[in-house]
């Protein structure tokens, strides 16, 4: 989460509330809700918080009680002692130990957006016909945050550039994925607002994962 961003507590320990929830930023519930949550923002759920409702949101740390599906941009985390009742849907999902979680869930990969060469846009896209096999591309990952205070860094701009250019954003956890990239050497530039820019060279053979963090 953005350093600037401030958590607000929406719901307070013993309160209820019963409608539909839309908000910016990042909301802390710690009394009981019950209906629909949309945003785009982060939802913390504290550990006296009861939520009955479908939400759609960026990402979402659960430590108290959900009835009802989940869909996350970027993020599910259930923390103990939380308990979870319904259907997950992320690219990212975190389950620890001692927690309840009845459902199934789905994950699926956060989207990667191609960048073109505005001085030879047709370099660039997939290829209609290609002999490489996608067991072979490789992924390059991690984690950038904070030298000093060790946080994560929410919405850094990730690009990589060999053969092709991928680029991506940080979750609010600051993790980031650039993946069906091919053999060879990838330059990864990362770039965010506060920050000075930072560079990598990471060399991609026979597919595979590979981890590169920033500070």
């Amino acid at each position: 989460m953005k350093k600037r961003e401030q958590v607000v507590t929406f719901l307070g320990k013993g309160t209820e509330f019963e409608g539909k929830l839309t908000f910016d930023g990042t909301i802390r519930i710690d009394g009981n809700f019950k209906g629909e949550i949309s945003s785009n923002g982060n939802l913390i759920v504290g550990e006296k918080g009861m939520i009955e409702a479908d939400m759609h949101v960026a990402y979402i740390v659960i430590s108290g009680e959900v009835h009802g599906n989940i869909i996350a941009d970027q993020k599910v985390e259930i923390r103990a002692p939380g308990r979870v009742f319904g259907d997950i849907q992320a690219p990212t999902v975190v389950i620890d130990e001692g927690v309840i979680f009845e459902g199934k869930t789905k994950m699926y990969q956060a989207k990667v957006v191609d960048v073109v060469d505005k001085e030879n846009p047709e370099s660039e896209g997939p290829d209609e016909e290609t002999n490489e096999s996608p067991s072979t591309l490789g992924t390059i990952y991690g984690k950038v945050i904070d030298r000093y205070t060790g946080k994560p860094v929410n919405s850094a701009e990730v690009r990589c550039k060999g053969d092709g250019k991928k680029s991506t954003n940080t979750d609010a956890s600051g993790y980031y994925e650039l993946s069906n990239l091919k053999d060879g050497k990838w330059k990864v530039e990362i770039k965010a607002k506060g920050y000075k820019k930072d560079k990598a060279i990471v060399e991609i053979s026979g597919g595979g994962k590979y981890e590169q963090n920033f500070e």
